[in-house]
């Protein structure tokens, strides 16, 4: 992959990166910063990219571990973490919104990686580096625990 593919294949997926970056970190230096190296890794590791067609796959996955490096390396420092969804990524619903908020990473990422970010099952899967299995077990779940949330207000 040369240089302007690779730029070209980024700035289609820019906004979405740093959207997954941010519903991960929530603070907007440190996503620019993860983004940017995810980008420097993607670009250093290129040649291993086996399969083109799944560059974005390839890009998420690493993006989500350097997030998840720095969210491991701050909440180490301030002893908590922080557990909001990011704003460019809310729904309309503050009703929903907040149920979201409410729910832990481990099910918010799958949700909203597929029914924000529109990411299919076996994506969601790739980029969580878990069986499909799993991540449909996750998503039940979170939109269970929604309804009740929801439920309990109304």
């Amino acid at each position: 992959m040369d240089e302007r593919e690779f730029s070209e294949r980024v700035m289609r997926c820019a906004q979405r990166l740093w959207r997954i970056a941010y519903l991960i970190l929530r603070n907007e230096s440190e996503c620019d910063d993860a983004v940017q190296e995810a980008l420097i890794r993607a670009w250093t590791h290129r040649g291993r990219l086996k399969h083109p067609e799944w560059f974005e796959t390839y890009l998420v996955r690493i993006l989500i571990n350097v997030s998840r490096t720095m969210l491991r390396g701050r909440s180490r420092a301030a002893g908590e973490l922080p557990d909001s969804v990011p704003a460019p990524a809310q729904p309309q619903n503050p009703e929903l919104r907040d149920a979201i908020r409410g729910l832990e990473l481990k099910l918010r990422l799958p949700l909203i990686l597929h029914h924000i970010e529109g990411y299919s099952i076996e994506e969601c899967a790739a980029l969580l580096k878990l069986p499909p299995s799993t991540v449909k077990w996750r998503l039940h779940t979170a939109r269970k625990k929604l309804g009740e949330v929801l439920k309990e207000e109304q």
